[in-house]
């Protein structure tokens, strides 16, 4: 039997990955789920379910109890077994903020990542490889493991929740960043780009999904309306309409795991604005790049690109699902993409 260890994966895009390889997998070989408590939409038809409580101690009386029973382990949580198995092992890390700082990152939270990296870093030898989503994260996590344990890019994602849509049909002084106001997704170098603009007389149309859960952001936003910005805050929302009214995509993220948010864009058809970070570049081709650090920079490439038809941008990546579905099932080896 195959273990998917998803202790730790209970908000945000591991929820979706999640589905998407239980789908896969089912019918493929038997298998069992490991499954935080707190998660309860997850079809898990099919498969045998533990339920977890996300704990070291929880886990690794789990792994003491039942870990000889599977013949091949997924921990696809960032962290590897608190235990060594007999059987082959496999960490899925995919939360490069662990080993990744960014500049004006909360120092609480810097503490927090950095405990966290120290605890996979620790237990690194009880799994065989570690799987990433991109070269990028390949670099960094090697930095962080050493030679603990192999890292290899196998990268999958929840697939593009939109369409392709005619240049002629989205309106190009339109900008769309689609994405939850955390931290290091860096709104206030944003929000200070279109006061510049604003001041030089511009109002490029800034379309944003920030939810309830972040009122200081919205507030800022009402701000920049009431300034007489062109801004529309849509809130929880689908990506698809979104991009599909927008000729770019502005995003001036600090630090990403991987960017589906980057892959959604180009997908829809929009041409990429984009932080100058290697995150970006390892998964699509951007239009223009700026420094997210210079609000000045941000302003200066959106003036640039404003009511300017754009091809769309290019995406690099592709999805290795199969991949790894065919390593859990029948133990076939992936290909061995990373330097």
């Amino acid at each position: 039997m195959i273990l998917i260890d998803a202790t730790h994966i209970n908000v945000g895009g591991g929820i979706g990955l999640l589905r998407r390889l239980v789908n896969e997998l089912r019918g493929q070989a038997e298998f069992a789920l490991l499954r935080d408590i707190r998660v309860k939409d997850v079809d898990t038809a099919g498969c045998r379910v533990f339920d977890a409580v996300p704990s070291h101690f929880f886990r690794r009386r789990f792994y003491r109890t039942h870990g000889a029973e599977f013949s091949r382990v997924l921990c696809f949580g960032n962290v590897p077994p608190p235990v060594r198995l007999a059987a082959p092992t496999v960490t899925y890390f995919h939360n490069l903020l662990f080993c990744e700082r960014y500049v004006g990152q909360a120092w609480r939270d810097r503490l927090v990542m950095s405990a966290k990296m120290a605890y996979v870093r620790h237990f690194a030898r009880n799994t065989d490889h570690f799987l990433v989503q991109t070269e990028n994260m390949v670099t960094a996590l090697r930095a962080a493991v050493g030679d603990r344990a192999m890292v290899d890019a196998l990268p999958f994602f929840a697939q593009p929740r939109v369409t392709l849509v005619a240049s002629a049909q989205r309106r190009w002084d339109q900008f769309a960043y689609v994405g939850e106001a955390h931290p290091h997704k860096n709104h206030a170098a944003l929000f200070a780009a279109w006061r510049q603009l604003l001041a030089q007389g511009l109002r490029p149309g800034l379309h944003l999904t920030v939810t309830a859960a972040y009122p200081r952001v919205r507030a800022q936003i009402a701000e920049l309306q009431a300034a007489g910005a062109d801004i529309v805050n849509h809130g929880f929302a689908e990506p698809g309409p979104i991009y599909a009214q927008c000729g770019y995509q502005v995003y001036p993220s600090l630090v990403e795991s991987f960017g589906l948010g980057l892959i959604e864009a180009a997908e829809a058809g929009c041409a990429v604005l984009a932080s100058d970070r290697p995150y970006v570049h390892a998964v699509v081709r951007p239009h223009a790049t700026f420094d997210p650090g210079a609000p000045a920079d941000i302003a200066q490439q959106v003036a640039r690109c404003l009511g300017q038809v754009a091809p769309a941008s290019q995406v690099k990546v592709s999805d290795r699902l199969p991949e790894l579905v065919a390593w859990l099932a029948h133990g076939t080896p992936w290909r061995k993409e990373s330097a």
